[in-house]
């Protein structure tokens, strides 16, 4: 979000910062989180969610599209990318969405109350009265279980991106062309992973994190390192800094991240921050999206088992090379019949999320399968939901791609799933979705797709298009 005011020459004017979809800032990942430690937040299907620097809105937009009945309001100084956004939801015909041109210091009552506010990208890139405004903005505005989304960098991991930031800047620091700046910043970096002149035990870690830079879009990669601010913090200063506005540390949008599976920290003693901050120590995390919520909302730890009866799950839990990979790289081996079960009956529907009641009949009872799943979410194999969305029950005669996806395929070349994660889509699925529109059936849709320059025979289009039309109706793509 920018700070620079509403002038023609805001940076986020010169270089667009793209916007996406993230999972971690959906209404469920934060009501579940909480429900997880004792809260009651509002009902995920008719909440009220506030964005504060939303840019484009391209987090929101799928959200307002899938949750007809929340709403959603949106802010952010760039007015360009204010205008985008609107431009966007009126042609998708969203009627739940707000996206205001303001500052957050304007934030006031009149705006009203919400059950989740999120700030992505923001904290670390303001000044300290700004941070400041806006952890006064989010105590101010949370309803009494509401929960709140910040995400910062994070010390000591980001120590290695400051220093190459701190370079970046010292190289770039007579340019004043954004596109100029930008590409001598990549230069350099190329010149530091090519010259191996680093010390040994430096030189893989110089070249990781050059690589993670390189691969940044243009907007991140400028607004994000090369800003005028891009500070850091540890866990333990952020949540001080929280507390001075009444907010507490609920808990993380990363919810895995929570979870000492490994017992690393069995010296560290019970007190829940120096847990954090030792975690972080130990991990070297770069990045933290920290939930915080009302400092009198009595939280129900440690997390355990007991709990899971309230959840929905899902993982893909594929069978691969003897193992079953779940989420986050996450794979089992040598587990019982049982978990095996259970792991395959959540494998056999995803991304859609299954209830507990369902899971029970994989398992010989509910305490098992209390613990198999607790198992499962605390290692990151598996996610919790409280939220289920209604999908497409299966692909009709005349199959329609959604509003939303029809939208984003031919504006963006990229579409959010079901579960609120970004997916490019190539030519031929592009093309697809421009003829899913209800008039179609499958022999009419294979033979359209069979007459563009390049494409396969029209028999392999017809063979692989039911397994394609699945795959969309099961991530949420399809009306019908």
């Amino acid at each position: 979000m920018s700070y620079h005011g509403m002038m023609p020459d805001n940076p986020y004017h010169e270089v667009p910062y793209l916007t996406n979809p993230l999972a971690a800032m959906h209404p469920d990942r934060l009501a579940s989180v909480a429900t997880l430690f004792g809260m009651t937040p509002a009902p995920v299907a008719s909440c009220r969610v506030l964005e504060i620097g939303c840019g484009s809105a391209g987090n929101l937009i799928p959200m307002a599209y899938r949750l007809p009945g929340s709403h959603f309001t949106g802010i952010d100084l760039a007015e360009m990318a204010i205008a985008k956004g609107r431009q966007a939801a009126g042609e998708i015909g969203l009627e739940n969405l707000d996206l205001l041109a303001m500052d957050l210091c304007e934030i006031g009552p009149a705006m009203g109350e919400f059950d989740f506010i999120l700030a992505h990208g923001l904290f670390s890139w303001i000044p300290d009265p700004l941070r400041d405004r806006l952890l006064a903005v989010c105590r101010e505005r949370l309803a009494p279980q509401g929960v709140v989304f910040i995400s910062y960098n994070t010390l000591p991991g980001r120590y290695m991106r400051t220093m190459l930031r701190d370079m970046m800047l010292y190289h770039t620091r007579n340019s004043t062309d954004a596109g100029e700046r930008i590409e001598r910043a990549r230069d350099l970096l190329r010149k530091l992973a090519e010259a191996h002149l680093a010390p040994a035990s430096c030189q893989p870690m110089v070249e990781e994190e050059v690589r993670r830079l390189l691969a940044l879009d243009e907007g991140w990669f400028f607004h994000d390192d090369l800003a005028a601010i891009s500070d850091s913090f540890y866990v333990r200063d952020f949540v001080v800094s929280a507390a001075r506005h009444s907010l507490q540390y609920l808990g993380d949008a990363q919810p895995h991240l929570m979870f000492d599976t490994r017992a690393s920290l069995a010296w560290v003693g019970g007190d829940l921050m120096e847990r954090e901050q030792y975690f972080d120590f130990l991990c070297l995390r770069l990045f933290r999206t920290t939930l915080l919520c009302r400092d009198q909302v009595a939280l129900q730890r440690p997390a355990g088992p007991e709990l899971m009866d309230r959840f929905l799950f899902s993982s893909p839990a594929r069978q691969a090379k003897g193992q079953i990979e779940g989420l986050n790289s996450v794979c089992l081996t040598e587990v019982s019949d049982t978990v095996a079960r259970v792991a395959a009956a959540m494998g056999a529907v995803y991304p859609q999320p299954v209830a507990f009641d369902k899971l029970l009949e994989s398992a010989p009872d509910r305490e098992s399968l209390r613990g198999i799943l607790f198992t499962f979410i605390s290692s990151g194999f598996a996610a919790f939901h409280t939220h289920c969305e209604a999908l497409a029950e299966s692909v009709s005669l005349r199959p329609r791609a959604n509003r939303l996806v029809r939208w984003e395929s031919a504006h963006t070349g990229v579409v959010t799933y079901s579960n609120h994660t970004p997916n490019k889509v190539d030519g031929m699925i592009r093309s697809l979705i421009e003829l899913l529109d209800g008039t179609r059936g499958v022999e009419e849709l294979a033979r359209e797709l069979a007459r563009a320059e390049g494409a396969p025979p029209v028999d392999e289009i017809r063979a692989r298009l039911p397994q394609a039309l699945t795959h969309m109706a099961n991530y949420g793509l399809l009306d019908g």
